[in-house]
């Protein structure tokens, strides 16, 4: 995902901008920054599912029963959303 990627390189981008004075480059900063990211897309993801199952509910379908392709291909298109 676009978005995705551009967070990406923006930190990585940020940490090769910025070594210290001897040349080391802020990892540490970096990883938890990447983490943060990660943790985040977690979180909406996991939000979105939930909210995909609710409306399989409230429209008297199982949402045991559905095809995780056709899921995954709408939660890519929704979460790639701005």
């Amino acid at each position: 995902m676009e978005k995705d990627r551009t967070a990406i390189c923006n930190i990585i981008g940020e940490m090769l901008d910025n070594p210290d004075e001897v040349g080391i480059y802020p990892t540490t900063k970096a990883c938890d920054a990447l983490e943060t990211l990660v943790n985040d897309e977690r979180v909406i993801a996991i939000g979105w599912t939930h909210a995909d199952a609710c409306v399989d509910l409230d429209q008297g379908n199982d949402p045991r029963k559905k095809e995780i392709s056709s899921m995954l291909d709408r939660a890519l298109v929704d979460l790639n959303q701005p």
